[in-house]
């Protein structure tokens, strides 16, 4: 039994050593006084076809702590923000509806008139 929990314990510790590892290898970039969120978007996700209004969503949602809750969100100073995986953001926004095909010949959705 002790061996059983000492084997799950030892996965679950590589786990989160690999998830530390994982988010330690992710861009970050430190607020410097002054900085807006729009400027910290412009200067790390300069060609992306996303909406600025996602990219905020999605950097107050990976770095709460960064902010105060005050309307609009303000930016701490000398905080470090993770930049959120821009690849992972177009999977997530830029996907294919469900039963949307790309076909340019399927007139299956097209209107039709009398």
């Amino acid at each position: 039994m002790k061996q059983a929990l000492a084997f799950w314990l030892g996965i679950v510790g590589m786990l989160m050593g690999s998830a530390v590892w994982a988010a330690s290898n992710a861009p970050t970039y430190r607020v410097n006084p002054g900085d807006t969120l729009d400027k910290v978007i412009r200067q790390t996700m300069t060609d992306s076809p996303l909406k600025v209004e996602l990219l905020r969503k999605a950097y107050i949602q990976q770095n709460p702590q960064a902010f105060v809750k005050t309307s609009p969100p303000i930016l701490r100073a000398g905080v470090v923000l993770a930049v959120p995986n821009h690849d992972d953001l177009l999977r997530q926004y830029l996907r294919p509806r469900d039963g949307v095909t790309s076909d340019p010949n399927d007139r299956r959705n097209w209107v039709r008139y009398p």
